[in-house]
């Protein structure tokens, strides 16, 4: 049976020591890890953003930091993985895959796979962002979705999307989000605690517009009949977001997140804007944690939303979330509903082994797609590289320099270390 060989491309600075500290490098490095644990060979391109990047140990598969003058670079990064064969290279950005994807697949001779894990245009309405900046967005997903040789997307809404786009389905492969219930504690909710919680990257909108409304509208109305209720925020953000105030506390990055979840009685997703499966909500059903939640924070997850009460009105959140922390049993069963879908359909060990069945698939089966001709100029930059860039949240280079890559290496293996998380 072919093993398929992938290259991930990745650039983010939050990551640390082999953990995301944000939804999209938690997918791409997910989707690396358990694609590996699979039996993949795997190699993970990051640009370096001067995190605290850890050692080989910390990374289940062979890591590559590169210098960001390199990581935009296909002849740069050709010849970093000078001896690497790849069968796929993956991108999760559609203005990088534009601007640079179809080249480097070409110069590495691999198939080009879009991880069309959000629909950025729906990101900037939600955002009540010009009709222009939606329409940009729009088209470069298009001529990224039209670009790839396959697409992998997270949601039935992306998968709507890149039909469309004209993709053809048997080149498309719908892989959610998921989380390892192995390597996440099942706390379950302490109903003593009076704690609730909220999961995320504070320096993306729609989760600093997350965290205004737990300090503006919900928090206040909730301490008029609890006072003791006190929210844990979790997250890197900018100083004026995570100033402290009565009953929310900001705990910044932490080590891991399987111990910021303890000791909570109920999570949270007030979003009202965005797109594509939330990780934080992956994350706290993991936990067994019941989550109070919005329609955008099931995006993702099976019809029935199991581990989620959904109330969309934030008017309303104060007094749901008091009946519930009234309501032990209910709390419990409701987490204990969240937790077993992770160990079942929306288990990373699964999700990994599907990527893998679907690349030999399409190894077997499928020539690559047609190489359009592209105009790589219109592809633009990031919304996440404009936000972190805006707010002073990009690193500098630490440990890299132009033409001078460090490398992680690994033995291949397909099992992740021992306690990695």
């Amino acid at each position: 049976m072919t093993t398929p060989t992938f290259v991930f491309l990745l650039d983010t600075p939050n990551v640390w020591r082999g953990q995301a500290l944000a939804g999209t490098p938690a997918r791409t490095l997910a989707l690396a890890e358990y694609s590996h644990r699979a039996g993949a060979a795997v190699t993970m391109v990051l640009c370096d953003r001067g995190a605290d990047y850890g050692t080989a140990a910390d990374w289940p598969f062979d890591l590559v930091l590169v210098h960001p003058n390199d990581f935009y670079a296909p002849d740069a990064l050709v010849e970093l993985l000078n001896g690497v064969t790849v069968d796929f290279l993956v991108l999760c950005e559609a203005e990088s895959l534009v601007s640079m994807g179809r080249e480097l697949a070409r110069l590495l001779d691999a198939r080009l796979v879009y991880d069309a894990h959000d629909d950025d245009a729906a990101v900037a309405a939600s955002l009540g962002e010009p009709s222009e900046t939606v329409e940009g967005h729009a088209t470069i997903q298009r001529v990224a979705l039209r670009t790839a040789d396959n697409v992998i997307v997270s949601t039935r809404n992306e998968a709507a999307m890149a039909t469309t786009a004209g993709v053809p389905s048997i080149r498309t492969a719908l892989l959610p989000n998921g989380a390892d219930p192995q390597q996440r504690h099942c706390w379950g909710p302490d109903p003593d605690a009076a704690t609730l919680v909220f999961l995320g990257n504070l320096y993306y909108e729609p989760n600093a517009r997350a965290v205004d409304a737990i300090r503006s509208t919900i928090l206040p109305a909730l301490h008029a009949d609890r006072p003791d209720v006190h929210v844990r925020v979790v997250g890197r953000g900018p100083a004026e977001l995570t100033r402290e105030s009565r009953g929310i506390e900001f705990t910044g990055r932490v080590d891991t997140i399987d111990h910021a979840l303890r000791g909570t009685t109920l999570a949270l997703a007030p979003l009202t804007a965005g797109s594509g499966a939330k990780m934080k909500v992956l994350d706290y059903l993991a936990a067994g944690l019941p989550v109070l939640g919005t329609r955008e924070a099931v995006t993702g997850l099976p019809a029935d939303h199991p581990g989620v009460v959904v109330e969309h009105d934030l008017r309303q959140w104060p007094s749901r979330i008091a009946a519930l922390l009234c309501d032990t049993a209910a709390l419990r069963e409701i987490g204990q509903a969240g937790r077993r879908c992770i160990e079942g359909e929306l288990s990373w060990l699964r999700i990994g082994a599907d990527l893998v069945r679907c690349c030999r698939s399409w190894l077997a089966t499928l020539p690559p797609g047609p190489n359009p001709a592209i105009d790589n100029h219109c592809a633009g930059v990031p919304r996440w590289l404009i936000e972190h860039a805006d707010q002073d949240a990009l690193g500098d280079p630490k440990t890299t320099r132009p033409g001078q890559p460090n490398w992680h290496r690994r033995q291949m293996t397909a099992t992740a270390p021992e306690g990695r998380r």
